[in-house]
């Protein structure tokens, strides 16, 4: 066994002992450092990589959730101009409506007033001629008591007739 340690001379039982006191020394100093250095570090880094996919599953459920979010927003806004474009309609169709009723009583009307205002003018028409008839009855009813008032020849009846006009287109 001495050709396995190199450079000892001495005894073979010596270099066994200190083998064995560097062994258990480097077991102890090796249990120490896994005692004291090696659990409190293992439990650093299970700790560190128990943080690092809690907060890589949080960043992917908020990655899940930012999407279904988003697909509701543009459902919103999609059924919200849906929405707006249906109110706009019905706003058109009610305002071409109430423009169609708008016309239709306002032609209703002026066709009312041009029918009373028709039946004004017959009536004042009609008014009118009676009250010239009228005047003319009066004149004729004139010119004949002057005639047998008072005998007149064919030249003062005519210049009678003419005064008697004359005088009514005055009045």
């Amino acid at each position: 066994m001495e050709f396995l340690i190199l450079g000892n001379t001495g005894d073979v039982g010596v270099a066994i002992g200190s083998s064995l006191v560097l062994l258990v020394s480097f077991l102890v100093l090796l249990g120490a450092l896994s005692y004291f250095v090696w659990k409190p570090l293992k439990k650093v880094m299970d700790d560190r990589e128990n943080l690092i996919h809690s907060e890589i599953d949080d960043a992917e459920n908020r990655r899940i959730e930012a999407q279904r979010l988003q697909k509701e927003n543009e459902e919103l806004v999609k059924q919200t101009q849906a929405d707006i474009s249906s109110i706009m309609e019905d706003a058109r169709a009610q305002a071409n409506k109430e423009q169609e009723t708008i016309i239709h009583d306002a032609n209703t009307r002026a066709n009312q007033l041009m029918a009373n205002a028709k039946a004004d003018v017959e009536r004042e028409k009609e008014k009118a001629i009676a009250e010239i008839n009228d005047q003319v009855a009066e004149l004729s009813i004139l010119i004949a008591e002057k005639m047998i008032s008072k005998e007149m020849d064919h030249q003062d009846q005519q210049q009678l007739v003419k005064q008697y006009l004359q005088e009514a287109g005055d009045k």
